[in-house]
């Protein structure tokens, strides 16, 4: 593969419960995984990046552009991330494409509509983070922190799409029973969302700012 393809294009993450890296160029997938991952990011994601290299026999040579979110996420989980990158870009320029989570969750939507979409990322804390985006995936305000109590509820009870890790969680609690029908996105992140560039971002030289802490609690 090495001395074929040129200009590739690799998505990374770990922001969350989840180590994923995609290898691709104009949609196509040339080595994909997904692996549960709630500790120890920086080790599965060495090894996982370690047999990509092994298997496909590319360098940092081949590849022209770099996808990944700065969250706001886990620090520890997405910091080891960005670190991996730039240790394996240290010598290679690379193009970087930085996606907040949510619109990183946005690409992972695999159909359209015309309500807006609330994004919702469990902290590992007592409350959980919400973010708006409209149908295009543009972010709509900040982003704001809820307890899981009535005030949730009636925000979540109205005219929205839901997705989000967050969604777990509540499934759990029987009032939060009926945000089953307003589920229309992922639950979980993957790298391989990153081929679906539905709206133009302009590329980087340098990695960005991890967007840090995403919950004031």
């Amino acid at each position: 593969m090495s001395k074929q393809l040129k200009n590739l294009e690799l998505g990374i993450d770990s922001s969350l419960s989840y180590c994923s890296i995609t290898l691709f160029k104009n949609k196509k997938i040339f080595w994909d995984r997904f692996q549960k991952n709630d500790f120890g990011h920086e080790k599965n994601l060495s090894l996982m990046l370690q047999k990509m290299l092994i298997e496909t026999q590319i360098t940092p040579k081949n590849i022209s552009f770099l996808h990944l979110n700065n969250g706001p996420a886990r620090f520890t989980a997405i910091r080891n991330c960005h670190a991996l990158m730039k240790g394996f870009f240290f010598s290679q320029k690379v193009k970087i494409f930085s996606y907040k989570i949510f619109e990183h969750y946005f690409l992972g939507i695999n159909q359209s509509f015309q309500k807006n979409i609330l994004c919702i990322i469990d902290t590992n804390r007592r409350d959980l983070a919400i973010q708006k985006l409209n149908p295009q995936g543009k972010l709509i305000g900040r982003i704001k922190t809820y307890l899981i109590d009535n005030q949730l509820i009636d925000l979540l009870s109205g005219d929205y799409v839901l997705m989000g890790n967050g969604i777990e969680k509540l499934k759990k609690i029987k009032d939060y029973s009926f945000i089953k029908k307003k589920l229309m996105g992922p639950i979980e992140l993957k790298s391989n969302y990153f081929i679906n560039n539905v709206y133009q971002k302009k590329p980087q030289g340098k990695f960005p700012r991890i967007i840090y802490p995403y919950s004031p609690v």
